[in-house]
């Protein structure tokens, strides 16, 4: 299958898959079955990590380390950005809460009706119960003065949602930690975009050493270091991720209101979509979360695993590639230089294994 038609099945899949709030751990787990199928029968071998030349580098090879960093430090800042409508969001609030809705829901309990599947899907039902008997037991002058009310806090309201929604999506920005890999090593792009045009070097890993520890842990829930490590493709598209609805409730319950949220999964979704530009990189990210990481400013090790080969770039220094060298000769891994092959039409390089 192509990386291209894997990577929209997945999209189908992962739009499907919804989590609300309340799911027991045995039907989360039946519904991500089918994500979690597709991604292993359809995971590459290895994958590749493109890395310059520098001492944390350097340090990070020697001792297996894997490091990560959050998304607003990404070269891309539409990385895990989600695409919102604050004004949008604001009116749909106004509205809910205007006068002429709390009319309109008067009439329709009073004629035995309940609220729309919506709200009723949305909220605790207790809260529900109280908002529908203050209702019912609300006379027309209550009304008009609770409308008044609402009218004269719009603008504050308005501007506070505003900045609400702004944090929020600065919140999912900072707060995983993602490493990053690519299906391939004969890309020059990547080479001159994250090797230091081609003067660094890239590791290979095998994706079947990718252990989730924590997942099978069952002491993981009660845990206050538990680290969960999670592999996906990236997902390309012209069209940016909307969680508008994720907004709507991250501010419902900032609010003190008794919501439930629609679907648990959606700040792991907004991490897997990226402009169709970028699409070459044939990305699969390691998304972890792990307790309070958005106090971390700096790079953080989230992982040990020994890569399985070294690969050099065309460019890089003889003393680099002797440092490097000396640290896979020691660890026993494959060796590859890659080049320019002179004879060929196409732009593209090429790994040559070293002796």
């Amino acid at each position: 299958m192509s990386t291209q038609r894997y990577r929209t099945e997945f999209k189908k899949i992962l739009e499907e898959t919804i989590l609300p709030e309340g799911l027991s751990s045995e039907e989360q787990k039946k519904r991500l079955q089918p994500l979690s199928s597709h991604i292993l029968a359809h995971m590459p071998q290895t994958i590749f990590r493109y890395r310059e030349c520098s001492e944390m580098n350097f340090d990070a090879f020697n001792e297996d380390k894997l490091y990560a960093v959050t998304a607003d430090k990404f070269n891309d800042p539409y990385d895990c950005l989600f695409r919102y409508d604050k004004e949008s969001l604001c009116r749909s609030v106004m509205i809910g809460m205007s006068k002429e809705v709390v009319y309109f829901l008067r009439d329709l309990f009073r004629q035995g009706g309940d609220f729309p599947d919506g709200l009723a899907n949305f909220y605790n039902q207790d809260f529900l119960e109280r908002i529908k008997e203050n209702i019912v037991n609300a006379n027309d002058s209550m009304i008009e003065k609770y409308g008044e009310e609402i009218e004269s806090i719009k603008d504050s309201f308005c501007k506070n949602l505003y900045m609400q929604t702004e944090n929020v999506a600065r919140m999912v920005q900072q707060l995983p930690f993602i490493t990053c890999f690519s299906e391939v090593i004969d890309s020059v792009t990547m080479w001159s975009h994250y090797a230091n045009s081609h003067k660094g070097f890239a590791l290979e890993y095998d994706t079947k050493d990718f252990q989730l520890r924590c997942l099978s842990c069952s002491k993981r829930e009660q845990c206050d270091k538990a680290i969960i490590c999670n592999l996906f493709p990236i997902i390309y598209q012209p069209r940016r991720y909307d969680a508008t609805n994720f907004l709507a409730y991250y501010i419902g319950k900032s609010m003190g209101l008794p919501i439930k949220d629609p679907d648990t999964f959606v700040s792991s979704k907004v991490l897997l979509y990226k402009s169709s530009q970028w699409k070459y990189e044939k990305e699969w990210r390691l998304v972890v979360n792990k307790p309070n990481n958005y106090q971390d400013k700096s790079p953080v090790c989230i992982y040990q695993l020994k890569p399985k080969a070294i690969y050099y770039g065309s460019r890089i220094s003889s003393i680099h590639k002797k440092l490097l060298h000396l640290m896979a000769k020691e660890k026993g891994i494959k060796e590859y230089q890659m080049y320019i092959d002179h004879k060929s039409y196409k732009y593209s390089i090429k790994a040559q294994k070293c002796d």
